[in-house]
């Protein structure tokens, strides 16, 4: 509903908040979300452009020339604000990569972490993200991997590509697009293929033309006429002794489709392995549950975990439910020390919290968080980035407008 106001307080009131500093393009949405419609509009700004010249004054030639250079300066700026309106982007988003495992062997993913950042005044829109694995010097694409994400502030998700079998080993760049609204968000990270390992005798797995696990054929000879005693197991050691044919178990044993403890095989452990982030993930919320009520105990539990990155995961989880930064400083991973600083900054509103943060883009996040939710336009001169401290500033002058033409309805 409009306010009533007067052409010649319209006027009054635009000159004022021009010389506050506020653009003509801010002040124009702001009249127009209040139903002015645009001829009322232009007139006023017109007017508020005008300078009042009295009859009585004697102006002498150089003084009216001034007047007029003055007056279509000012024209001229004000027709620059009309056409060319300063909008603060419905859809903005900030791009970053963080490795986690980015030196692989043809066969394997390479592991990345991926961090957008919602920075426009959209609260939900859906974006494609295309990541590719690019080799440097043709710039051909060796694989690749397309999703849709709906993005609303701050997330972070892991991320895994299969690089083909056949890939040379080299360096090679990993490079993701963000597509939306027609713009593009794009940011990079240098992986590795390395050489595939080779079949050795001292690899303990029967490969090659051996007859054992490590020995016959190319190998060492197997033990005397251990060959007849092959059960045909590839985890059995088969030895004779005391002429008796032994086949003694090797553990761990590589190809035997069990996960043992301390092996390293693929093969056998890659169900496991997920298996055991699924165990973790679950452990990590009993641990988080525990945090609310005996953080000291859940401490312990944190220190307990062998896997450094899941034990900084958790601990973050018990600043988080204790709302207590102390609990950041004890994390290693700089990236979920960061996590944990912003995070406790949103839950207790502080947003000194995201100083703390290490990386400037991640802090940049922080506050601009507090921006686009709790529109805590204080932050505004702490962020580094250039373009998203103008969009704070802008939005920072809509909200001011917004709250004057309520206060004069």
């Amino acid at each position: 509903m409009k306010f009533l106001m007067p052409k010649k307080r319209l006027v009054n009131y635009i000159k004022s908040l021009m010389q506050k500093g506020y653009d003509v393009s801010n002040i124009r949405n702001v009249l127009l979300k209040y139903g002015y419609t645009d001829k009322e509009i232009n007139d006023a700004v017109s007017s508020s452009f005008k300078p009042i010249i009295r009859h009585e004054i004697h102006l002498s030639h150089t003084t009216a020339l001034v007047i007029i250079f003055v007056f279509a300066s000012l024209i001229g700026i004000a027709s620059f604000f009309y056409y060319n309106p300063s909008k603060v982007p419905t859809e903005l988003l900030d791009l970053n990569l963080e490795p986690v495992a980015t030196t692989v062997e043809p066969g394997e993913s390479i592991v990345f972490l991926k961090e957008l950042s919602n920075l426009g005044s959209a609260e939900r829109y859906d974006v494609v993200i295309k990541q590719e694995i690019i080799e440097p010097v043709t710039n051909k694409v060796i694989t690749q991997k397309i999703e849709t994400r709906a993005i609303e502030t701050f997330g972070s998700t892991q991320t895994k590509i299969l690089v083909p079998d056949d890939t040379k080993a080299g360096d090679y760049i990993l490079r993701a697009i963000v597509e939306y609204d027609n713009k593009k968000a794009v940011a990079t990270l240098p992986v590795k293929i390395v050489a595939e390992k080779k079949e050795t005798c001292f690899d303990s797995i029967k490969n090659q033309n051996e007859d054992g696990i490590d020995c016959g054929g190319i190998c060492r000879p197997c033990g005397p006429q251990a060959i007849g005693c092959n059960d045909n197991n590839p985890c059995t050691d088969d030895v004779l002794e005391n002429n008796e044919c032994a086949n003694k178990p090797i553990v761990p044993c590589c190809g035997n489709n069990i996960c043992e403890e301390n092996e390293v095989c693929a093969a056998d452990c890659k169900k496991a392995e997920e298996y055991s982030q699924l165990i973790s993930t679950e452990t990590l919320e009993k641990i988080k549950e525990l945090a609310k009520t005996n953080p000291n105990k859940a401490l312990q539990q944190c220190n307990a975990l062998e896997v450094p990155d899941l034990k900084d995961t958790c601990i973050g989880n018990i600043g988080e439910a204790q709302r207590n930064k102390n609990y950041c400083s004890q994390i290693s991973n700089p990236r979920i020390k960061d996590l944990c600083y912003s995070n406790i900054a949103k839950s207790i509103n502080d947003n000194s919290l995201c100083e703390a943060i290490s990386i400037e883009s991640r802090k940049d996040s922080c506050y601009m968080t507090f921006v686009l939710d709790n529109k805590d336009y204080s932050v505004c001169g702490k962020i580094t980035n250039k373009h998203l401290r103008q969009s704070c500033e802008s939005l920072k002058q809509l909200n001011e407008l917004n709250q004057q033409a309520t206060s004069q309805e």
